[in-house]
């Protein structure tokens, strides 16, 4: 399984950055899923936190 992870930055301060794991997003069967499903869930994030930018984002496997 994996995870989406976002990292966040402030759109008014962006050196003040931390990494997000959205929980309501469901985790993905495979990577390639995470990477083609994903983008759409980022756009989803950055309208409900407006006052945040996606620096970047990542498909990850969850630590157990």
């Amino acid at each position: 399984m994996f995870e989406l992870v976002l990292v966040v930055c402030l759109a008014a301060q962006p050196d003040q950055c931390t990494i997000e794991r959205p929980p309501s997003i469901e985790r993905f069967a495979t990577a390639m899923d995470c990477t083609h499903g994903g983008y759409f869930h980022v756009v989803r994030w950055l309208m409900e936190h407006p006052n945040w930018n996606v620096r970047r984002w990542q498909c990850e496997q969850p630590s157990a």
